[in-house]
């Protein structure tokens, strides 16, 4: 074969991997901290409000972030932007592992804040640049995309909660084993070959708003991704201490990995539903999330911890449903040149999600301790998967009538 054809193959296999091992580090690192919560309030003595503001902090940084790199990834290219992120999370990480007070964790988390801004959309929209046009190449860059953010997610806590258990340096060893594997993807990433100038318009003031003719799909997206993303923001924020609670179990890694099995199986359902239709997928999910949120409100209202298994496995199943569904969608009805901004978008609009509902477990935890706010706080996006999930039904017969 000639090597004209040959070379541009072996760099999109190499983009690709590159995108991929982004993905995965910036987001197992912006999980990491959730399995050592407790172990920081244990240290620096702060309340339930400031564990769920440290959360949030991230994500306040991210969504302005995400308007400007989105749009800018589209004209510079993805690497510079990625490495950016690679860079931020490096310096997350030290300040981490050497905070000497609770100040010094809000500043660790404005620079993970800063790296997810900078990097999600620009290493998705990679992939989707390197895995080839057409439905069948946007599928396998969402599913990819799908398992590195949900098993980089699931492996953050995890590989926290069981370092801080066993390892020597409770605080600290996690960080620093982060901060080598952000070197190394950082390495893989500077490595790979700039990209030719981008043939574009320009860069455009940073906005909210995706394309007239995919508007409406969009909207679709947006909502069944919020609520999927509150319940994992909240699930990320409180989880590890309230599953403490109701096991009465002081273990960092027991705690941290039923946080992990909610998102691991939230990666299992994407690849299992990867043939699934888009649209279906999410209005299917949106029924399975309010299962697992009333499974978790039953769990603390009977006093059942081993009910709690099965919520995970339920909210899980439910965000992975959701989250395959959405990427998928927006992969194929996007324009390339506007990939960059539209995924930009959808990260915005998923990513106060996260953070949103995470600020109101806190504020109600000051009344009602953080067991009964997070119930509550369940309880309504549950309400509101019900509620959503008709207006997606209907959205599938819109489509499938003849026109």
């Amino acid at each position: 074969m000639p090597e004209s054809v040959l070379v541009p193959a072996a760099v999109g296999r190499r983009s690709f991997a590159a995108a991929a091992a982004t993905l995965a580090a910036l987001y197992s690192g912006n999980n990491l901290p959730s399995a050592l919560y407790g172990l920081m309030r244990g240290t620096f003595g702060f309340s339930a409000l400031v564990q769920t503001l440290l959360y949030a902090t991230a994500v306040a940084v991210i969504v302005p972030a995400l308007l400007v790199s989105g749009p800018l990834s589209d004209l510079v290219g993805r690497r510079a932007p990625m490495l950016f992120a690679l860079g931020a999370f490096l310096i997350g990480d030290v300040v981490f592992a050497l905070a000497p007070g609770t100040g010094w964790l809000f500043v660790a988390r404005v620079a993970q804040g800063l790296g997810m801004g900078a990097g999600a959309a620009a290493a998705q929209a990679m992939l989707g640049d390197s895995a080839g046009e057409g439905p069948r190449g946007q599928r396998r860059a969402a599913m990819t995309a799908t398992a590195c953010v949900t098993f980089g997610l699931a492996l953050g806590p995890l590989a926290g909660g069981l370092l801080a258990q066993y390892g020597p340096a409770p605080r600290h060893l996690s960080f620093a084993v982060h901060a080598v594997v952000v070197l190394a993807v950082a390495v893989v990433v500077f490595r790979t070959p700039r990209p030719a100038p981008a043939k574009v318009r320009g860069w455009r003031p940073p906005r909210l708003g995706v394309p007239a003719a995919i508007r409406r799909t969009f909207v679709i997206v947006a909502a069944s991704s919020f609520l999927a993303w509150a319940v994992l923001g909240m699930f990320s924020a409180v989880v590890p201490s309230l599953v403490g609670t109701l096991l009465g179990s002081a273990n960092l890694a027991v705690a941290a990995a039923a946080l992990a099995l909610m998102i691991a199986t939230s990666g299992f359902v994407q690849f299992g539903a990867r043939r699934l239709p888009p649209t279906a997928a999410q209005a299917s999910g949106l029924l399975v999330l309010a299962a697992g949120l009333a499974v978790l409100v039953l769990a603390n209202g009977a006093h059942l911890p081993w009910l709690v298994i099965p919520a995970m496995l339920g909210t899980g199943a439910g965000h992975g449903l959701v989250f395959t569904g959405a990427l998928a969608e927006l992969g194929v009805v996007t324009p390339p040149e506007e990939r960059g901004s539209v995924i930009g978008t959808y990260y915005v609009v998923s990513y106060i999600g996260l953070g949103g509902p995470v600020i109101g477990v806190g504020l109600l935890a000051i009344a009602h301790g953080l067991p009964s706010a997070t119930v509550l706080v369940a309880a309504v996006i549950g309400a509101c998967c019900l509620a959503l999930a008709p207006l997606v039904f209907l959205e599938i017969r819109r489509r499938d009538r003849p026109q």
